[in-house]
C-alpha cells in the first residue's frame, strides 16, 4: 500500500468525533405506522447493535440485552406513530449504556416549530432540578423525582452515568419534556418552598436549544487559564497524524500551541485547563495539548477494538462509505484477530513524542457532567504519565475506555429515525 494512501486511511478510520450528528428532519411525527414496520425496524436496529456495536456488553451480559429486546418488543406493539417507535428506540439505545450510540429525534426540527415548549432551561445538578435557584417539587403534577427518572431512562450515557444523562436533559429539557414525557403548552411549577408559578409555553425555534460559548486564553499572574468548550475543528484530524502540522494549519491546535507557549514564555508555574461543557471532537489538538504537558512518549490508546468486519444491514445505512471502507482490503491489512475479537494492529497507534516545548509546571483540569469523548482522552492520558489535579463535577465519560472513532448511521426504513453506532471500542 503507498504511503499516502495508508495515512489516508488512518485518518478515516481514527477520526474520533463528537458524540452528536445533525439531529433528523422529518416532518410529520404523529405520521402512523403498522405493527408490522415498526416492528421491523426494532428488529434491524437490534441485529445492527448484535452485529457492530464493539462495547454491547460492556455494561451488560449478553441475556440482560436479550430481555431488554424482549419487553420493548413488547411496548412496541402498544406504538402507533413514528415518535412512540423513537421512544422505544431511545429506551433500546439507552440499555447499551453508550454515550456515542443514540438516536436522534426524526422530528426535532417540526417539534420546535411547530410546539410551544416549557420555557425555561432549568439546571440540574446532584440530581435536583433548579430554576431560579429555586429548587423544583413538581411540574404539571409530575414530581421532580418522576421527570428525571422517566428522562434518564430515554438517555444514553457511559456505564449508565447519571449526570450525563441530565446534562442532555438540562441542555434540551424543552423538548426532551414535550417528547417523553408531557405534550402540554402550559405549565404549572410547585417550587420546594411552596411557591406556584404559572407559565405558558414558547417557541425555540428561532433562537435554538443550545448554547456556544469560545475558546479562550488569559495569564493573571501565576496562572495561565485555557478554556476549550469544544475539541470540534473541521481543519484538524486524528491523534495519529503529523502534529506538527496540525498544529501550523488547524485552527483549534494553532490556538492551543500558540496558548501553551505563552504560558512557558511567560514563566507561568500554573496552567488550568477548562474543559467543562467539552463533549467530544477531533482527537488531534487534544493530542497536541498532551504533547506539551507530557514529557515522555505517550501511547494516545492502548488498543482499539471492533467486533466485526461484517455488515448485516449495510442496505440500512446512510453513509456507506464507511461500510465500504471496513469491508475494504486495505482496512482490513490493519486489523488482526485474537481470541476470536479483532483488534488494529500496533502501528496504527503508534507513540508520541513529547513537544520540545514543555510546560513542567502545576495542572488542574476543571470538568463536569459534559465533559466526555475526546475530553475524557485528555483526563486519563495526563492521568496515567504526569501529576495533574481534577477539579469539578462527576464527569460524563468513562475513563477507561469508550465506543467512538468511525460510526455507522443507521436509517430505520418505515420511521426514517437514525441511530449512531460507533465501531470502535477504545482503550487506555
Amino acid at each position: 500500500m503507498k504511503k499516502k494512501s495508508m495515512l489516508l486511511l488512518l485518518t478515516a478510520i481514527l477520526l474520533i468525533g463528537g458524540i452528536e450528528k445533525a439531529v433528523g428532519q422529518t416532518k410529520g411525527y404523529n405520521k402512523a405506522l403498522t405493527q408490522d414496520q415498526i416492528q421491523e425496524d426494532v428488529g434491524i436496529l437490534v441485529k445492527t447493535l448484535q452485529s457492530n456495536h464493539p462495547g454491547l456488553y460492556d455494561y451488560q451480559t449478553e441475556d440482560d440485552f436479550a430481555q431488554v429486546v424482549k419487553t420493548l418488543e413488547a411496548e412496541a406493539k402498544m406504538a402507533e406513530t413514528i415518535l412512540d417507535e423513537y421512544k422505544v428506540v431511545s429506551r433500546l439505545v439507552s440499555s447499551v449504556s453508550d454515550a456515542h450510540t443514540y438516536a436522534m429525534n426524526p422530528c426535532y426540527s417540526d417539534i420546535l416549530r411547530n410546539e410551544l415548549l416549557f420555557p425555561i432551561i432549568p439546571t440540574i445538578n446532584n440530581n435536583q432540578m433548579e430554576i431560579d435557584g429555586k429548587r423544583v417539587q413538581s411540574i404539571n403534577g409530575h414530581t421532580e423525582e418522576d421527570i428525571l427518572q422517566h428522562l434518564q431512562s430515554f438517555g444514553n450515557s457511559d456505564g449508565n452515568a447519571i449526570p450525563y444523562k441530565n446534562a442532555f436533559i438540562e441542555m434540551e429539557f424543552p423538548i426532551k419534556y414535550f417528547t417523553f414525557l408531557d405534550a402540554s403548552a402550559s405549565f404549572e411549577i410547585v417550587f420546594e418552598d411552596g411557591e406556584t408559578k404559572r407559565l405558558e409555553g414558547k417557541s425555540y425555534f428561532a433562537e435554538g436549544l443550545r448554547k456556544k460559548s469560545e475558546k479562550s486564553f488569559k495569564i493573571e499572574k501565576n496562572t495561565a487559564t485555557l478554556k476549550i468548550p469544544s475539541w470540534e475543528d473541521a481543519t484538524a484530524s486524528s491523534f495519529n497524524n503529523d502534529l506538527s502540522e496540525m498544529a501550523e494549519k488547524s485552527e483549534l491546535g494553532a490556538f492551543i500551541s500558540e496558548s501553551l507557549a505563552k504560558a512557558i514564555e511567560a514563566k507561568v508555574g500554573h496552567l488550568v485547563v477548562d474543559l467543562r461543557g467539552n463533549t467530544g471532537g477531533k482527537s488531534g489538538p487534544a493530542a497536541i495539548l498532551l504533547s506539551h504537558l507530557i514529557n515522555r512518549l505517550f501511547k494516545y490508546y492502548k488498543e482499539i477494538k471492533v467486533v466485526s468486519d461484517k455488515f448485516p444491514t449495510k442496505e440500512y445505512v446512510t453513509n456507506k462509505d464507511v461500510v465500504a471502507m471496513y469491508e475494504s482490503e486495505q482496512a482490513k491489512s490493519l486489523i488482526e484477530e485474537i481470541d476470536g475479537a479483532f483488534y488494529f494492529k500496533d502501528f496504527v497507534l503508534p507513540e508520541i513524542a513529547p513537544n520540545p516545548k514543555q510546560f513542567l509546571g502545576t495542572v488542574d483540569l476543571l470538568v463536569d457532567k459534559y465533559s466526555l469523548s475526546v475530553s475524557t482522552d485528555v483526563v486519563a492520558i495526563l492521568q496515567k504519565n504526569r501529576e495533574v489535579n481534577i477539579k469539578g463535577e462527576e464527569m460524563g465519560g468513562s475513563l477507561e475506555h469508550y465506543c467512538a472513532g468511525t460510526y455507522i448511521y443507521l436509517q430505520l426504513p418505515n420511521s426514517g429515525i437514525e441511530i449512531s453506532v460507533p465501531l470502535q471500542r477504545l482503550k487506555y
